[in-house]
Order: C-alpha cells, then sequence, then structure tokens
C-alpha cells in the first residue's frame, strides 16, 4: 500500500524499517515476516521468478515460478487458481459425501444426495446392463415421434417433441426456457432459442481452421450410433445427421450476435409464432402443450427469429429415416456421460480431447460429484456451506464490495469522453443499485418432489432430475420474476453480474483463498477478491450491460454522442 510519509516504510507485520530504492515508499512484508505467515494469508514470494527482470515480463516475475510448479493436470484443458480451488471444494464435498454414508439418521435432501452419488460411482452395476434397456423409455418415446410424424399427425408430432424434451431433457431442433422480459424485468417470459447442433456453435459448420474437427465429428456420430445399435460404425448415415445439423447452422446467429440484447429481442404471441415463423408447418401450441403440460403462457421471446423459421420448415421437411436417425443421435449424445465406459470413452474423445484438448479423463468420483451438483447442485450446497463457509466472511465481503462500488462510481464521475450529465447521471444511478448476492441463497430450491426410488438405475435418476429441472423453469414462465433465484450454486467457485436483474453474486467457494481470506492484509484481498468484483460490476457497463437500466429494464440511456464515443472505445479494444 502506499504511503504518504517522509520516514522509511515499514513492516505491516513487525515495523521492521527498510530502505525504499525509489523515492515512492510503500509498505512492504519483510522476508521474516513471510516466512512465519501461515500460509494463505498473503502474498507469497515462492510463486515470483526472480530470474526475469520485471521491466521486460512482469507477469512472469510475478508468476514465473507458480507457472513452473502448476504444470497442467491431467483431465483438464487448463490450470488456474479458479481451477486450483475448484478442486479443493470438489475434495471438500467429497469428504461431505463420504460422511454421509455413515450418518445414522440423514435428512431427505441428505438421502437424496448420497443415493445420487452412490448410483453414479457404481460403475460394475451400470457396465452390466444393456443400453437399449437402459435407454428403452427415451427410444420408445423417440419411436412415437417418428410414427405421428410418418401418420402425417402434425401436432402429435409437434406435442411429442415437447414430451420429449420435459420428460427427458432431450431438447433437439430448438430450446426452451424462462428469463425476465428484456423491458419488464419484473415479469419472466418463456424464451424459444436456437439449437440442434451436435458441435458449439455454427462457425464450426463453416470456418475453414474447424475441418479437422468436422471430419472427427462425423466419425464420433457414427461410432456412437453404431453402438447404440451394436452395428459397424457408417459415415454414410453421420453425413446425413451432419447435413441437416448443416441446415439449421446456416440460419444461426453467430456468438457475437447472439449477445446482442435487442437483436435477441423479438416478443410475439403463439399465433404469430405458429402464423409467421412456423408458417403453420410446425404446431408451436402442441409443442408447448407436450413441453409445460399446457401452462397459459401469454407472450413468448423468440431470441433467434431467422434460426426457429428455418428449424420450422426443416422439422416438417425432414426424411422420416433421417429424423430417427437424428433423434436417436441426440438421444445417444445426451445420455453418453452416464453410460458404460465405450460410450463414456468415445463421448470423452470427441468432445473433451478433440474439441477442448484435454488429455485424459478426471477420475469417477469427480465425474460423479458433477453428475450431483447438476442435479442436486443447492442440496449439496447446503452441506457445504454448513461445513465449510465462514459467515463472518459475508461482513468482510459487503466491505470489499462497497468499497469498489464507492472507487468505481468516482472514475464514472470523473470520466471525461462521457459529456452528458443525463448519462453520468444514469450510469451512477445504476451503479448505486447494484444488488449483492454472497454466500448462498436465502431462499433454497425444494426438492421435495424429486424422488428417487432404491431401484431405480442411474439414468433414470438423471431423466428424474431434467424433469425436475424443466418443471422448475415452466413455472418461471408468464410468472413474476423470481429475484432471490441464484444462477449459480454455492460451491461453485465463481461470479457473475445478472443484467436484468441488475446483480451481482459470489458464491460462497470463491470466498477463500487465494481470491479472499478475512484475516488477510486488505492489499491481498482487494488486490484477489477486489479484482473480481470490480471485474463483474464492471459487466453492467460492458457492450451487453450497457443497454440494461438501474432496474434491469432494456432501455437506451446514452446520449447518442456518449453512445458513439463508447462503441469507438469498444473498437480500440479489439
Amino acid at each position: 500500500l502506499r504511503k504518504t510519509m517522509s520516514a522509511p516504510p515499514k513492516c505491516p507485520c513487525c515495523n521492521n524499517p527498510w530502505a525504499a530504492a525509489t523515492g515512492d515508499f510503500f509498505a512492504k512484508l519483510c522476508l521474516d515476516c513471510e516466512e512465519k505467515t501461515p500460509e494463505g494469508k498473503g502474498l507469497s514470494r515462492s510463486n515470483m521468478d526472480f530470474s526475469v527482470s520485471p521491466g521486460d515480463n512482469f507477469y512472469l516475475y510475478c508468476n514465473g515460478k507458480w507457472m513452473k510448479e502448476n504444470p497442467i493436470p491431467s483431465g483438464y484443458p487448463n490450470w488456474n487458481t479458479f481451477l486450483s480451488l475448484h478442486v479443493k471444494s470438489q475434495e471438500n464435498l467429497k469428504t461431505l459425501l463420504e460422511e454421509l454414508e455413515k450418518k445414522e439418521e440423514p435428512t431427505n435432501d441428505e438421502m437424496k444426495v448420497a443415493t445420487f452419488y452412490k448410483a453414479a460411482m457404481n460403475e460394475e452395476a451400470i457396465e452390466k446392463l444393456d443400453v437399449k434397456e437402459v435407454m428403452k423409455p427415451l427410444l420408445d418415446m423417440v419411436d412415437q415421434v417418428v410414427k405421428a410424424k410418418t401418420d402425417d399427425d402434425r401436432e402429435g408430432y409437434a406435442k411429442l417433441l415437447g414430451q420429449l424434451n420435459a420428460h427427458f431433457g432431450v431438447s433437439p431442433f430448438f430450446h426452451i426456457g424462462a428469463s425476465p422480459d428484456n423491458k419488464n424485468s419484473a415479469h419472466s417470459i418463456c424464451q424459444i432459442s436456437q439449437g440442434g447442433l451436435g458441435l458449439p456453435d455454427r462457425d464450426y459448420y463453416y470456418d475453414d481452421d474447424k475441418d479437422e474437427q468436422r471430419k472427427g465429428y462425423k466419425q464420433h456420430v457414427a461410432n456412437m450410433l453404431g453402438l447404440l445399435h451394436g452395428s459397424d460404425p457408417s459415415l454414410e448415415t453421420s453425413q446425413k445427421i451432419y447435413d441437416l445439423e448443416f441446415k439449421l447452422a446456416e440460419a444461426h446467429m453467430t456468438k457475437t450476435e447472439n449477445r446482442d440484447p435487442e437483436e435477441t429481442y423479438n416478443k410475439m404471441s403463439m399465433e404469430h409464432l405458429t402464423e409467421k415463423l412456423g408458417k403453420n408447418m410446425f404446431h408451436f401450441s402442441a409443442y408447448f402443450d407436450g413441453a409445460t403440460a399446457g401452462k397459459e403462457l401469454g407472450d413468448i421471446n423468440v431470441r433467434n427469429v431467422k434460426a426457429i423459421e428455418r428449424m420450422a420448415e426443416v422439422i416438417a421437411s425432414v426424411d422420416n429415416d433421417v429424423l430417427k436417425l437424428y433423434l436417436e443421435w441426440n438421444a445417444v449424445r445426451s445420455c453418453a456421460p452416464y453410460l458404460s465406459k465405450k460410450f463414456v470413452d468415445e463421448n470423452f474423445d470427441f468432445y473433451e480431447k478433440m474439441l477442448s484438448g484435454t488429455s485424459e479423463q478426471k477420475p469417477r468420483w469427480k465425474r460423479a460429484m458433477a453428475f450431483t451438483e447438476s442435479a442436486l447442485g443447492e442440496a449439496l450446497g447446503q452441506l457445504f456451506c454448513a461445513k465449510y463457509f465462514d459467515e463472518s466472511a459475508k461482513e468482510k465481503a459487503v466491505e470489499i464490495v462497497e468499497n469498489v462500488r464507492k472507487a468505481l462510481e468516482e472514475r464514472l464521475k470523473e470520466v471525461d469522453w462521457m459529456t452528458s450529465d443525463d448519462t453520468r447521471k444514469s450510469a451512477l444511478q445504476k451503479m448505486s443499485r447494484f444488488r449483492v448476492k454472497i454466500g448462498y441463497p436465502d431462499k433454497w430450491i425444494d426438492y421435495t418432489t424429486l424422488q428417487f426410488e432404491k431401484e431405480d438405475l442411474f439414468l433414470a435418476m438423471i431423466f428424474k432430475s431434467r424433469a425436475f429441472d424443466h418443471n422448475l423453469e415452466v413455472k418461471e414462465m408468464n410468472a413474476p420474476t423470481d429475484r432471490e433465484k441464484w444462477f449459480m450454486t454455492p460451491q461453485t467457485v465463481n461470479a457473475y453480474y445478472h443484467p436484468s436483474l441488475n446483480e451481482i453474486v459470489f458464491p460462497a467457494a470463491i470466498l477463500q483463498h487465494p481470491f479472499f481470506d478475512r484475516e488477510a492484509d486488505d492489499a491481498v484481498n482487494y488486490g484477489a477478491m477486489g479484482a473480481v468484483i470490480g471485474h463483474e460490476m464492471s459487466h453492467g457497463f460492458d457492450d451487453k450491460g450497457r443497454k440494461f437500466n438501474f432496474e434491469g429494464n432494456m432501455q437506451d440511456w446514452w446520449s447518442a454522442e456518449d453512445a458513439a464515443e463508447y462503441e469507438k472505445r469498444v473498437l480500440l479494444c479489439y
């Protein structure tokens, strides 16, 4: 910390003076005190590489030794402090689950978590099962969808596709969900978005540098369907699926286009959706009858108009045999991580090794933990917070948040390129109205209706948890926005800003060393956690966040001159 004093600076721990080499004075921890400092209470010279001149490469000077001593572990495509803390969080959760097995009178949620994790870990039982028997309920519904299409039962066809999503979490062609109305954040509406691709996004179908991934994808699809049917892989079959996806991808927005809240805001009635976008070829009302059990949805927002138009054309005209192949591919792709080893390995080889560069799979317990977090995230989060979260950390974290907020407010007051008083006033109003959530939700998800039976197969548990999550999503459609909802679990090592809620959220797991330690010097906490807080706050004013006002409603509160200058400065950043 910079000091405005004439005397030589002293170590903040022992007041041992040392001579500064320059005219600037800083408080510095002396080496003797650093060696006595408990791990996790501050900065450490052990991470620094003193063979590098700070004037040549300050990043390597500060972090070089840490980088040398922390190579990317097997099972991960990259490595950083977020991931190292994530691993620690997973190990803590593993300890919790092992303790649950010995608990004599677990609560209902504890029993569900333990039952699910135990099933996820039981590889021997999973290996013994025939894949077609395990997937039978899902594959039977696929056959029903194809039969309805073959019989030209358009309403039945659409309704069954909706039920495929609701019951099994398989959503070919497009996706649905709920989120706040961009122009009325107090009310949440149903959202329809582009989907139907097995590759990450449209660029993978078009970019010249993705040819190797496209070839690998076609082989992967052929391999998966071969495993499902016990037959040799057929590239002719996978090419048909790829061609269908290529037609869908052609009308998809790019990732950058899909970030634009104005271009992705197209609210319309169900009638308009069916007549104008579906062109009466696809019965959206029947689809939603199957997907939401007939809930009254009101207006719906279509995020990607051209993609949904194309989807309606493809879904109506697709050859029946190709439809069956495509639906089977979507089914097996959604189930692969939970099936026997040959499916798990094939899925890993393409999606993790080829696309992400991960050299080998994580151990089974880490994968089982990820499955459990996906299915029962907040139930697991309650256990995590009860044992590992220091409640006193909240007060200190809030103090840092408020001080970072004040600092950014001062910056906003001084920004010289922002010339309009009204723009500045609106920016400051938005900053002052940031809602802060720290640690864990005030209202936890109620898992009462999610019931597992002892005889349930692991994949059946996956389907039940997907149906449970889907029902939660449906409840939020055409309903008041739940502002208490969290979009991350407490055990997640991350943070987020939500533009429609104008809130910043910091889960319990990130409030640990090296990001946060209530006993550490302020310089350490502000340099680490303060940076995360400032980063999340800046999202309120990035290319997407700046289009929302202090209430979370999409509104242009910028003067034309200030908006033009903002966009000009954004371009200079690229």
